[in-house]
């Protein structure tokens, strides 16, 4: 079970061992509080970069991955606030999925069990919603869940292919992000990978037409919009200044 931070005990969900487990909605977002960046997938990045820099990182094992960046301070998410309350209008995915995922069938790598975290504080056998009927089939709110985990996965293959075939086209440079604030605070980011817009313009006629026909023009526009959230998150880091413009006007 890949990036599997959120997640403090995850377990593979049986319809035998857990036929009378039934869930609650958690009423905030303070599993998520230390959380400083988080996968974003291609079909977010649209609906993401008015409020989160998204940026290109390396993975351990030589890939790519998407981040929305929460924080510019360590293990503080800027985007919750004491109560709890995630303070943007777009939540990723990653977040909303919460405390259920995928997780890989050893052996089998074409298909998945449904796993949660047995930690989370909404599992119990008293009240909430049912994850089993009586015939040990997924119930509603479960089939609901499965179902928004299969798309989850399926635009987590579609990014993939997308950020390989930029990293052919040799679009991504390495940049590291230095903010200064209105009230001279600085803060960095380091290590980042970003489209640049020169290699992009000079991209062959063949390649923009095949990126414009698989949707990834958009989303390459969508992750270089994203690049000017990098001061409105600096804001939110400490105590917001009054002098300063929020997030959110910009």
């Amino acid at each position: 079970m890949a990036e599997l931070g959120l997640y403090q005990k995850p377990v593979r969900l049986n319809r035998f061992a857990h036929a009378d487990l039934r869930f609650t909605p958690l009423p905030n977002y303070m599993f998520a509080r230390t959380l400083t960046s988080v996968p974003l997938m291609a079909v977010e990045f649209p609906a993401a970069c008015r409020q989160y820099p998204v940026v290109m990182v390396q993975t351990e094992g030589g890939g790519l991955s998407a981040q929305a960046i929460l924080s510019v301070q360590a293990e503080e998410n800027a985007f919750v606030d004491r109560e709890g309350r995630w303070t943007s209008t777009y939540i990723p995915a990653f977040v909303r999925r919460y405390p259920f995922v995928l997780a890989e069938i050893p052996g089998n790598p074409s298909d998945f069990d449904v796993a949660f975290d047995e930690a989370s504080e909404g599992f119990s056998k008293d009240h909430g919603e049912a994850l089993f009927v009586e015939e040990g089939q997924p119930a509603p709110f479960l089939k609901g869940q499965i179902d928004f985990l299969r798309s989850v996965q399926t635009e987590h293959a579609r990014t993939q292919a997308f950020l390989k075939e930029l990293q052919a086209a040799d679009l991504f440079i390495p940049r590291n992000i230095d903010i200064v604030r209105a009230d001279k605070q600085r803060f960095a980011v380091r290590n980042a990978l970003v489209v640049d817009e020169s290699r992009l313009s000079g991209l062959a006629p063949a390649t923009v037409q095949s990126f414009l026909a698989a949707g990834y023009l958009g989303w390459i526009f969508a992750h270089l919009i994203s690049l000017q959230c990098f001061l409105p998150l600096a804001n939110r880091a400490g105590q917001p200044l009054e002098d300063v413009v929020p997030w959110w006007a910009k």
